[in-house]
């Protein structure tokens, strides 16, 4: 059990949990990639399915290898602190001291002394430790202790706990946290219904959210994405909240993030005599090897548009309402009554336009923008930020924040100082003499 709780043996788990941690970054991760890409990846090597499938290094996060050593490294944290709470605890308390004890400390060869000052008084050394920051008590007629940050042992304890804040944190994610992205135009309200659920919960479902998007303002400069901002309206009058790249919208545990934009055309299609059949708001793919193909009138024709890509000619807001874009229709056939497929349409058309479709016309009503958000909920970044925290007031408290202790001890001719420091003696040392400089004035000596 000794060793088993050694600072070896938690500095071993350390490094064998951070090297885990790292091949989570090295490794292809199913997270990352999918289970399919990941499978593509492995592709016929056999070393490759075994490391990645078998041992589920491809799925560290919950791979038995992995599993297996943080259960070791948090049970060894456990009977750690165990075994350290009552002796820090003790170390609480203020251990009495006699006053033989501290003369004969302070007649030890690492003592500062000098001779009495001549004007010595008892008020000045309580006031010369109590400004260094030392708690003081009268041992003796001429013995006086000081002490200094009683409590840092309290450092270590929190510093250990910080570890299972982290781990309820990091749990509580791992079991709440969902992904999804949606793809909607400017004005266009969600109501729940995802394009992609890139992660179900083990625990819970999509989260229960509706809002709508208000207005998306995407700048480019010579391709390239410098800005995407996306204003987002929830339920509620007056509830909106901007959401830009790597500074998501919040709405309780939900994030909404903005991480793409593109261009939405609104298409009306009419009869004869001007009545509406049919109206679609198709986002525009910016992929330039994909059309975006779009059913109307109830699969009667289909409508194929030219990708918008992100490149010097995508339209600012400005040049929406007379941006053209390249389209073509075609009129579905019909095999039972021998009727083929025709192409009724191929050309531009800009906002205001429309397309003869030989008795239909099909109209650009107008251009909006469309953003992909990509739809987070999960619960315990507070434990994980408050286990930041607590480890950081830990080790401050604890290294920083460490224990001193001081003797003065005088009699009709000298006067001298000892003291004993945790860590850090050199430092500890100039304090010390600060300390004798201060009781005598601008005299100090080393016996």
């Amino acid at each position: 059990m000794r060793a088993f709780t050694s600072l070896k043996t938690t500095a071993v788990l350390l490094v064998v949990v951070a090297a885990l941690l790292f091949l989570n970054v090295a490794v292809p991760q199913a997270a990352v990639f999918g289970d399919d890409g990941l499978a593509e990846m492995v592709g016929t090597s056999a070393w490759k399915r075994f490391f990645l499938f078998t041992l589920r290094l491809g799925y560290l996060s919950t791979s038995p290898v992995f599993v297996v050593v943080l259960g070791v490294f948090f049970l060894n944290l456990t009977l750690v602190l165990l075994k350290r709470v009552r002796p820090t605890l003790s170390k609480l308390k203020a251990r009495p001291r006699s006053e033989a004890g501290l003369v004969a400390w302070a007649r030890t060869g690492g003592a500062l002394t000098a001779p009495l000052p001549p004007a010595w008084t008892v008020a000045h050394l309580v006031d010369t430790l109590r400004g260094f920051g030392y708690r003081v008590e009268r041992i003796g007629e001429r013995t006086f202790r000081g002490l200094k940050h009683r409590t840092a042992a309290v450092g270590f304890l929190l510093f250990h706990l910080s570890f299972f804040l982290l781990f309820g944190g990091g749990l509580m994610i791992y079991a709440t946290r969902f992904v999804g992205l949606v793809t909607l135009s400017e004005g266009q309200e969600f109501t729940g219904e995802y394009q992609q659920v890139l992660r179900t919960p083990p625990l819970g479902g999509p989260p229960a959210l509706r809002f709508r998007v208000e207005e998306v303002t995407p700048r480019f400069e010579d391709g390239q994405p410098v800005y995407l901002g996306t204003l987002f309206h929830f339920p509620g009058p007056g509830v909106k909240q901007e959401a830009r790249i790597n500074d998501p919208a919040e709405w309780g545990p939900v994030n909404l993030l903005a991480n793409q934009a593109g261009v939405t055309a609104v298409l009306l299609l009419r009869d004869e005599r001007g009545f509406t059949r049919d109206r679609v708001a198709v986002p525009i793919s910016g992929r330039v090897d994909s059309p975006t193909r779009v059913p109307v009138f109830e699969g009667r024709y289909l409508v194929s548009i030219e990708p918008q890509s992100v490149d010097r000619s995508f339209p600012q807001r400005e040049d929406l309402a007379t941006h053209p874009i390249e389209l073509s229709v075609v009129r579905q056939g019909d095999r039972e009554a021998g009727i083929a497929a025709e192409t009724v349409f191929e050309g531009s058309l800009r906002p205001g336009g429309a397309a003869d479709l030989g008795g239909d016309r099909l109209m650009l009503h107008e251009l909006r923008y469309w953003v992909s958000v990509q739809v987070v909920s999960e619960r315990g970044g507070g434990l994980l930020i408050a286990g930041f925290v607590v480890g950081i007031v830990g080790l401050i408290w604890r290294l920083m924040l460490y224990r001193r202790e001081v003797a003065v001890v005088w009699d009709d001719e000298t006067l001298r100082l000892v003291g004993l420091s945790e860590y850090f003696p050199e430092r500890f040392q100039d304090e010390l003499e600060a300390i004798f400089s201060t009781l005598l004035g601008s005299v100090k000596t080393r016996a």
